[in-house]
C-alpha cells in the first residue's frame, strides 16, 4: 500500500482558505475513484499548511483513480480559484507501507494523526528500515492507538515516516505519555546510534478537517 498526499501551504483567512479546500476535496471525491482526506496542520508545519491524502495499492492504481480529472473543467476552474491562496506550489509526497494499515475506512473528521520523518544515514538503510518497524510495533503496543512506519517512494532519498493516529487530542495526549514513561520504549530510541542524519528528524501533527 502507498500513501499519496498533496500538501500546499494556504494564506489569508483561514474560513475562506479551508473553505476552499474542501470544496476541492468534494469535487476530487465526486469525480475520481480514490476517498481523498483533508488535514490541517497543527504543529511543526508552515501555519496554513493542508494535505490531500489517499491510500492506493500502486502508483498505477494512483493514475487510474485520477485520470478522469484530466478532462474535468470543474477541477480546473477550482485549481484556478485557488490560486490566489497558495503560498507556493502544492508539493506531492507518495510513502510505501512497511509496518502497519490503514483501517478499511478512513479515520472520522476530528481525528489527529502524529507525523514523525527521519533520513536515513548512507549505508544504514536496512538497519534503519529494521529499527524503524520495531518502533512502530512498540507504540502501537503500548499506546494501542494505530500506528504504521513508512519508507518515501519518492522525494528526499532515505526519508522515512511513522504515523500514529488517535481519534482526538486527549487521546493523543495520553497515548504520548504513555509511549515517553515507557523504559523499553526509551532504550530502544537510545539505541538509534547512528542509523539517521544528525538533525534530520521532524515531528508534526496534523487534525482532519475534511
Amino acid at each position: 500500500m502507498y500513501l499519496f498526499s498533496r500538501l500546499a501551504t494556504l494564506r489569508g483567512n483561514e474560513r475562506r482558505s479551508l473553505a476552499w479546500a474542501a470544496k476541492m476535496t468534494d469535487h476530487v471525491n465526486a469525480v475520481g475513484d480514490h476517498t481523498v482526506t483533508l488535514w490541517r496542520a497543527d504543529f511543526g508545519y508552515p501555519v496554513g499548511t493542508v494535505a490531500w491524502s489517499t491510500w492506493v495499492e500502486s502508483m498505477a492504481a494512483l493514475n487510474e483513480g485520477f485520470a478522469a480529472l484530466a478532462d474535468d473543467d470543474a477541477y480546473y476552474d477550482l485549481v484556478d480559484a485557488g490560486s490566489e491562496l497558495l503560498v507556493e506550489p502544492p508539493h506531492d509526497l507518495l510513502r510505501r507501507a512497511v509496518f502497519g494499515e490503514p483501517g478499511s475506512e478512513p479515520p472520522p473528521p476530528g481525528s489527529v494523526t502524529s507525523v514523525t520523518t527521519a533520513v536515513v544515514a548512507n549505508g544504514r538503510y536496512a538497519e534503519a528500515t529494521a529499527w524503524g518497524t520495531e518502533m512502530a510495533e512498540l507504540v502501537h503496543q503500548i499506546s494501542g492507538q494505530a500506528t504504521m512506519f513508512l519508507v518515501d517512494a519518492y522525494g528526499t532519498f532515505g526519508q522515512v515516516t511513522w504515523l500514529s493516529g488517535a481519534p482526538d487530542v486527549a487521546t493523543a495526549d495520553a497515548a504520548a505519555q504513555a509511549v515517553q514513561a515507557d523504559p523499553d520504549y526509551s532504550k530502544r530510541l537510545a539505541d538509534v546510534g547512528d542509523l539517521f542524519v544528525p538533525g534530520s528528524g521532524q515531528q508534526r501533527l496534523v487534525t482532519r478537517v475534511g
